[in-house]
């Protein structure tokens, strides 16, 4: 786990190398460039690039954390979007676009980002669908999953397909034409099985 400055400064230039060229083309001579430190200093911390990887993921935090409570789902579904282009949120599509290929051969490095980025994600979900449920604007057999797996494809197509901005028109419509439409129908499908 990242302990000192210096692993810090490190860890930070291992992550921007990240985003700029992902896993694959991301040396140790360049991260200790960008980090003003030896190959030296870095291996003695770390045995090499997954493992630093790996702490760096770790030590980044949580990207996406849920909006105060605004009293209304759509409220807290526009608040959180909002509150996501900024920060460490809006650099996941980018992190998972530079160890995409890397996830696939190094089964710890895709656990780590799994849950450092995506579970946050789920229980960002659970939380906004908990609180609707709460409210009676869901039912309480509303799947969150939902919520996240949708809101999640449409954020990292926009940000790695297209290539458009995530501005308060794309949150909007996103929320107002997809999300809300898929969580109401969502959850006349549960209250329907109920009946039956």
């Amino acid at each position: 786990m990242v302990q000192s400055g210096r692993d810090v400064a490190i860890c930070d230039a291992t992550l921007a190398l990240l985003l700029e060229v992902g896993y694959d083309r991301m040396s140790m001579d360049a991260i200790a460039a960008r980090a003003h430190a030896s190959k030296a200093t870095i291996y003695r911390r770390w045995p090499g690039k997954q493992e630093l990887v790996l702490d760096a993921v770790k030590a980044r935090g949580v990207g996406l954390t849920v909006a105060e409570d605004t009293g209304s789902l759509r409220g807290d579904l526009v608040a959180t979007y909002r509150s996501a282009v900024h920060g460490s949120a809006a650099d996941d599509a980018d992190l998972i676009a530079g160890v995409l290929r890397a996830m696939r051969t190094a089964p710890e490095l895709a656990d780590c980002v799994r849950s450092q980025v995506i579970e946050s994600k789920c229980d960002v979900s659970r939380v906004i669908v908990a609180r609707a449920v709460a409210r009676g604007e869901l039912p309480a057999e509303t799947d969150p999953l939902i919520l996240h797996e949708v809101a999640s494809a449409l954020w990292f197509h926009r940000v790695l397909v297209v290539g458009g901005p995530v501005d308060d028109a794309f949150i909007a419509h996103v929320v107002d034409d997809v999300l809300m439409p898929l969580l109401d129908r969502s959850s006349r499908s549960a209250e329907l099985q109920e009946t039956q």
